[in-house]
């Protein structure tokens, strides 16, 4: 943030009257998912919320440029069954994603009506926990049964490329922003073959959202 305020100071001062007299924009940023969250040749039964959501700031700059920040939370689970001759199982998963999008944005003219494409970095955290019970061949013709055996998940950043365009609709000192916003990760966060599954976390993401804003 200290950053930010410095290259604001920066700008007013080089550019005086370019930028405007209250250069930051404060307020919360949330949409849906269009896009499945599992890829693979057996995906899991899907319980993620498809709502994503969190606070969003954006500092002006010159030359109808301005970077946004992010911090948007969403809940991604789901139910796995595995099933074989020697042994069954169900897995219930129950994660918590953190993203921090940094973009850099540029709208294409004033007005209360302002179209703005956008693209930037943005990295992931998700941590959680799963649940999993069953049984296995433990013996000739006997099974032993196991259940609610919880693994805790806390898996490596990933990283996503973010391309983003919408309008900014201003009335007064309140803006309304509708946007597409996709989003490319390096890797899945949930890779294919973990705890034998066949399934990841998907690559390629899409989302519709709104933000709402006050300057």
């Amino acid at each position: 943030m200290r950053s930010l305020v410095a290259l604001s100071m920066l700008c007013s001062a080089l550019c005086p009257g370019v930028v405007s007299a209250q250069p930051f924009a404060f307020g919360v940023k949330g949409g849906i998912r269009a896009t499945d969250d599992f890829t693979g040749d057996s995906p899991p039964t899907a319980e993620s919320k498809r709502y994503i959501a969190g606070p969003t700031v954006e500092l002006r700059l010159p030359w109808h440029l301005a970077f946004e920040f992010d911090a948007l939370y969403r809940r991604i689970g789901y139910t796995d069954f595995f099933s074989s001759a020697l042994a069954n199982s169900t897995t219930r998963e129950r994660d918590n994603s953190w993203e921090f999008p940094l973009i850099l944005k540029r709208r294409f003219w004033h007005g209360p009506v302002q179209p703005f494409a956008g693209i930037g970095y943005d990295p992931r955290r998700v941590t959680g926990s799963a649940v999993s019970s069953g049984l296995f061949l433990s013996g000739l013709g006997s099974f032993t049964f196991y259940e609610n055996v919880k693994s805790t998940r806390n898996f490596p950043v990933t990283h996503g490329l973010v391309l983003s365009g919408g309008v900014d609709l201003s009335a007064g000192h309140v803006h309304l922003a509708p946007e597409l916003r996709y989003v490319h990760w390096n890797e899945p966060f949930l890779p294919s073959g973990f705890n034998n599954f066949q399934f990841q976390s998907a690559q390629d993401e899409l989302f519709f959202l709104v933000g709402i804003t006050f300057r």
